[in-house]
């Protein structure tokens, strides 16, 4: 039998939210593949320098949650344990940054950081080219540089009693049929949930919105939205956990992002036999272009993302059950773990060797000893809301 491998699991995320999710995924798939994973917070709860110094020497890889606090924690401590660190970059990095107004001392911070990471993974392609395009704005050799060290693993589509079973639409609808369609995420302005309204007021009476999420914008989608809430056409529920039959109590979940790394809405709605209806960004062609594309509006406008809800709506059922059940083979959660553990595993062989994790030592004089793994301070999820 082997022996067990060790990672920590540098994190900020707590609750809900698409990362969260993925990293329970990641979490309960590397477990069993023989890893045993011991998270770190580095936001709240953070143990002391010296607590965390030791939690890297026992571990014999690093892994950052995501591309920015946790990121410059693991690879901080990578270089002072000599383990190898990996960065997980989860959304497109430059429209982040453009959205953000990053200065560019952030900027060439975050080269350096991603520069020292020993191996990088992308949520997507989408999000493997945004940040090549960071890396080369300042040096043109650095994405031939940086080839060797990345790795694009795309989200898994997975949803806890989805059972990539989806229930069949009616081919034949009446004229007074409710026809629910979905919303899951963040009210922000890069998630741009206003231009749902428009869109809805283009689609038939029948159609109604459930929108699933809070934020800045909840006031203004409901300043916005009187008179369809008046009619009972759109539902604004706030923030609650989405389950399966969140989504499988629609027709269609829509996305209108300004951009996305690989959405996990998108993923979750196509686990449970949904489709998911989108603007043409970058994320969403390279998830659906070739396989659904009818989900796809023909441009950014809520004319066009009406058109394309209508167009899904009006396919065949078998031509869409069809689809969805490519996308969810090509996003299998076993194919996502494995890819990992490949990453994973290359690191200890490029290391030379597969070393035992440093064994737990009493602190110097001077330090309490303070626990490492936040796991109670950050609990997994694998909903969303």
């Amino acid at each position: 039998m082997s022996s067990p491998r060790y990672i920590l699991l540098l994190t900020e995320e707590s609750g809900v939210g698409g990362v969260q999710t993925t990293l329970h995924w990641l979490e309960s798939g590397l477990a069993e593949h023989g890893w045993q994973v011991t998270r770190l917070p580095v936001r709240r709860g953070r143990p002391s320098l010296w607590a965390c110094w030791q939690a890297a020497r026992r571990a014999q890889v690093l892994v950052a949650s995501n591309n920015f606090w946790p990121a410059y924690v693991a690879v901080a401590l990578a270089w002072l344990a000599r383990r190898p660190s990996v960065v997980w970059v989860h959304g497109p990095l430059q429209e982040v940054l453009q959205q953000a107004g990053a200065s560019r001392l952030k900027i060439g911070w975050l080269r350096t950081v991603y520069q020292r990471a020993s191996q990088l993974v992308c949520a997507s392609q989408t999000s493997c080219d945004s940040l090549v395009r960071v890396m080369t704005q300042a040096r043109p050799d650095a994405a031939r540089a940086m080839q060797s060290r990345m790795r694009v693993i795309r989200n898994p589509a997975v949803l806890p009693g989805a059972g990539g079973v989806s229930t069949p639409m009616p081919a034949n609808r009446s004229a007074t049929e409710v026809m629910a369609l979905g919303f899951v995420g963040r009210l922000s302005p890069e998630k741009q949930p206003l231009q749902l309204l428009p869109m809805l007021r283009l689609l038939p009476a029948a159609c109604q919105l459930h929108v699933v999420g809070d934020g800045e914008l909840m006031g203004a989608m409901r300043s916005a939205g009187q008179d369809l809430l008046a009619q009972g056409r759109l539902h604004l529920h706030g923030q609650q956990t989405v389950t399966a039959q969140t989504y499988q109590a629609w027709r269609a979940t829509v996305l209108c992002s300004r951009y996305e790394g690989y959405p996990m809405t998108a993923l979750e709605s196509l686990a449970c036999g949904v489709p998911c209806v989108s603007t043409p960004i970058p994320a969403m062609q390279e998830m659906l272009a070739t396989t659904a594309p009818l989900c796809l509006a023909h441009d950014e406008s809520p004319a066009a993302l009406a058109h394309a809800v209508q167009r899904s709506l009006a396919q065949a059922p078998a031509e869409r059950q069809a689809a969805i059940d490519l996308l969810q083979q090509q996003h299998r959660l076993e194919t996502f773990v494995q890819a990992w553990d490949q990453v994973l595993t290359g690191l200890l062989q490029r290391r030379g060797t597969q070393p035992k994790p440093e064994l737990r030592q009493g602190p110097r004089q001077g330090h309490a000893a303070e626990p490492t793994d936040a796991s109670s301070e950050d609990p997994p999820s694998g909903g969303r809301a």
